[in-house]
């Protein structure tokens, strides 16, 4: 009996060398391709960094136009001039916006130094229940001074906040400029949008397809995450009113607004509520609101903002946790907040548009 070529040992050591060569290859070519992506990455972000002084009053007036859009809808319907509709839109949201910001200064800022003590009692509180367990109190002590630290940057208020993200006074009054003045385009011209993309040589359906979804998104992340805030607020507030828990207003405050930072802002506020609830009543009631947070911030809070949120925001929790964080890197809190809106929308446009482009094919 003869062997075959493919049974002689030389033969199968030159296929082995080959299949290893081959997946060497295979391997190079895939890391090559990651770092490539990551690359990319990267020089995005620096690229929107960079004019992040125009990008982020362009997505703040986008998004804003999106959610003021019905109401100039409505004027328009009631055959108001355009212009004029969206004058007086602009003019109810300043309004509107005025009355949070005076909301926000007067509930915290003015209190600032009120919940800073509390917060300090309760700090101080929480280390001699470490001390009287014979634990190591090292890292809190650390954390604590970092806290006091950076306390009094958050003392700056609202403003503190807006500056930083703008990158000063200057680029804050700029930013403004550019928000209003491209705010007033997307409320007087925002529904011709999708006809004048289109005319690029782009599908009309998709484009408007596109646009529906991302008004339909962003509309429907805002408004769910106010109502998921208010019905699960009641959770932990009853409880801080039974107990003495003192700042219930202010606390409120907060938690309504950090809510819109996914997954983070409500457990800030509940970090705040357990140790100012230490210091005032003690371990029993810092564990009693503990728990409240718990349920408010576990499964009444999926299931409420589940029914809230609807479809508007049907992405996995990793990409929302990411889209804060590259938003927060990028422009601040604002784009913390903005960041899962708008990936959610995109997520959904690119669905929407593979769609679409597959029913000609299936026909």
């Amino acid at each position: 009996m003869t062997e075959t070529e493919s049974d002689r040992p030389g033969d199968l050591t030159a296929v082995t060398v080959r299949s290893a060569v081959d997946t060497v290859r295979s391997i190079g070519a895939l890391s090559w391709s990651i770092i490539g992506v990551v690359i990319l990455i990267v020089l995005a972000a620096a690229a929107i960094s960079a004019i992040s002084g125009i990008v982020v009053p362009l997505i703040i007036a986008t998004i804003l136009g999106i959610v003021l859009e019905p109401a100039a809808a409505v004027l328009r319907r009631r055959r108001v001039p355009p212009v004029v509709a969206t004058l007086l839109v602009m003019l109810a949201a300043v309004v509107v916006a005025g009355g949070l910001v005076a909301l926000v200064v007067f509930g915290i800022v003015d209190q600032w130094s009120q919940i800073y003590d509390q917060l300090m009692v309760g700090w101080n509180t929480l280390l001699e229940w470490l001390r009287d367990h014979d634990l190591d109190t090292a890292a809190a002590e650390h954390l604590r001074t970092a806290v006091a630290d950076y306390a009094p940057q958050l003392g700056q208020g609202v403003v503190g906040v807006v500056t930083s993200t703008f990158y000063g006074l200057l680029s804050l009054i700029l930013g403004t400029f550019f928000s209003l003045f491209f705010l007033f385009f997307v409320l007087r011209d925002g529904y011709r949008f999708p006809a004048w993309v289109a005319r690029a040589g782009l599908d009309p359906i998709e484009v408007s397809a596109v646009a529906d979804l991302s008004r339909q998104s962003v509309r429907g992340y805002f408004s769910g995450t106010a109502k998921t805030a208010v019905i699960t607020a009641p959770i932990f507030m009853i409880p801080m009113l039974i107990l003495g828990v003192p700042l219930p207003i202010p606390i409120f405050i907060l938690y309504f607004f950090l809510s819109f930072l996914p997954y983070v802002g409500a457990w800030l506020t509940g970090v705040v509520v357990v140790l100012i609830a230490l210091g005032s009543g003690g371990t029993t009631a810092a564990l009693i609101m503990l728990a409240t947070f718990i349920v408010s911030n576990g499964s009444v809070q999926s299931a409420v903002s589940s029914w809230a949120l609807g479809t508007s925001l049907k992405i996995h929790p990793v990409l929302v946790l990411l889209s804060t964080i590259i938003g927060g890197a990028i422009a601040g809190m604002i784009g913390m907040v903005l960041g899962p809106p708008v990936v959610a929308a995109t997520v959904k446009s690119v669905a929407e548009v593979r769609r679409l482009r597959a029913e000609p094919a299936s026909t």
